[in-house]
């Protein structure tokens, strides 16, 4: 348990690093016409009309050379989008690294189907060498944005997908399955009320930002993963019960891990097993501390 709550605090300290940037360009979001979710939402990625943008990075040049495009899709499709282009940005020392990255990329996107049609190379020694990428999609419905904050009271929590590790083959594999299971789930009209991509912070730490924005609490009663503030890729969902054999259905089709593992509370807290983890003034404390708007 000692254990436990060591990550509950480091997930929290996480999802406060974005406050400051979030404060400081506030304010554009109203310069943008046609903008649905800007910097006030502080969602994964931004929607202007139909189109759904994120921008991930600067990934260590190996690491972003095996996952930088699938991280930072993984985003623009929890919202409700497919993906349709991307661009990068690589930093090299040398044409051996440039190599790497390029190749890297270059599986990552044949294997999603996401052409990369520009971006920036440049190789200034003195710099680290790293890629970012910024990936561009369109809505399935333009008239349906799937927030991180929009869990309800009732909903379950599910995690959908592997864990997104391994060699570049492995990872796009993995990542293209949970693509198209959950772009599936959302065609055929079944109801999402939230969806995150368990990223940096692990799923404890994601799933607290989307409670704190929802202004709801959880009850958790089983470990969708031991190691809670791990980066896994996969995504945590809130769904409406009724709708859960449906989706379950299409994983078992997609053969798409899926793990239900809680339930939203109207009260914001946060009870783990039978232990109550976050209180509810504590989780008010948090909640008036991050500047969200829907």
């Amino acid at each position: 348990m000692e254990n436990f709550e060591y990550e509950l605090n480091m997930a929290i300290n996480h999802i406060l690093e974005t406050n400051y940037p979030r404060k400081a360009f506030w304010h554009f979001d109203d310069l943008i016409d046609d903008l649905k979710s800007g910097i006030k939402a502080g969602d994964d990625a931004v929607v202007i009309k139909d189109m759904v943008i994120n921008m991930e990075g600067p990934y260590p040049l190996k690491l972003g050379a095996k996952t930088a495009l699938i991280h930072t899709t993984c985003d623009v499709v929890a919202m409700g989008a497919k993906p349709k282009f991307a661009l990068n940005v690589i930093q090299a020392k040398n044409e051996d690294e440039i190599k790497l990255a390029v190749d890297g990329l270059r599986r990552q996107s044949i294997g999603l189907g996401i052409p990369i049609i520009g971006g920036n190379t440049q190789t200034v020694e003195e710099l680290k060498s790293c890629i970012s990428v910024a990936v561009f999609g369109e809505l399935i419905d333009e008239n349906l944005i799937i927030r991180d904050g929009g869990a309800k009271e009732g909903d379950l929590l599910i995690m959908l997908g592997d864990p997104v590790e391994g060699d570049i083959g492995e990872r796009v594999y993995k990542a293209k399955k949970k693509f198209d299971t959950y772009l599936e789930i959302l065609e055929n009209g079944i109801k999402v009320n939230a969806c995150k991509d368990a990223s940096r912070g692990g799923w404890l730490g994601n799933l607290l930002e989307m409670l704190i924005k929802a202004k709801k609490g959880a009850e958790i009663k089983s470990l969708p993963h031991p190691r809670a503030t791990r980066y896994l890729g996969t995504y945590i969902i809130a769904l409406p019960e009724e709708e859960y054999d449906k989706v379950l259905d299409i994983a078992l089709k997609n053969k798409c891990p899926l793990v239900l593992f809680g339930r939203i509370l109207e009260k914001p807290k946060l009870i783990v097993g039978t232990k109550e983890y976050i209180s509810e003034n504590k989780m008010l404390e948090l909640i008036k501390k991050f500047p969200y708007k829907y």
